[in-house]
């Protein structure tokens, strides 16, 4: 049985490829900490970089290590609160909290750090009660 449910889908930088399927009432943080639930040091593209090629990768630093988080109430209702002191954006604008209500008809694109681009769409998933 399918569901469709609001993912984050990385579109560039370290997160690119990842898919990330929201969860009724659960708060996912996006940041460069380990201790976050998306965190830029836990991508296959990070871990995969020699200490100097980390070294070197300036966008990386620009992502705060709680940078953003998403929290989606219901498919109506899904929080986008920037963290950062770098800012979030959504759509090309910066926020500092935006209510989405109209994934339904419409993807959003969050951008955050240099590097860094993740879609919010829904998306058709596999429902695990089935």
């Amino acid at each position: 049985m399918m569901q469709k449910v609001p993912v984050l889908i990385g579109i560039a930088g370290h997160v690119k490829n990842v898919r990330y399927p929201l969860e009724y009432g659960k708060t996912v943080v996006v940041g460069r900490s380990r201790s976050v639930d998306l965190s830029l040091q836990q991508m296959d593209s990070y871990l995969n970089m020699t200490d100097k090629e980390r070294e070197e990768d300036r966008a990386v630093r620009t992502v705060s290590g709680r940078h953003f988080e998403v929290t989606m109430y219901n498919l109506k209702a899904v929080e986008i609160v920037n963290l950062s002191p770098n800012g979030t954006y959504v759509d090309g604008k910066p926020v500092d909290r935006l209510l989405v209500d109209d994934l339904a008809q419409k993807s959003h694109e969050i951008a955050f750090g240099l590097a860094e681009r993740m879609k919010l769409a829904m998306e058709e998933v596999a429902d695990d009660r089935s």
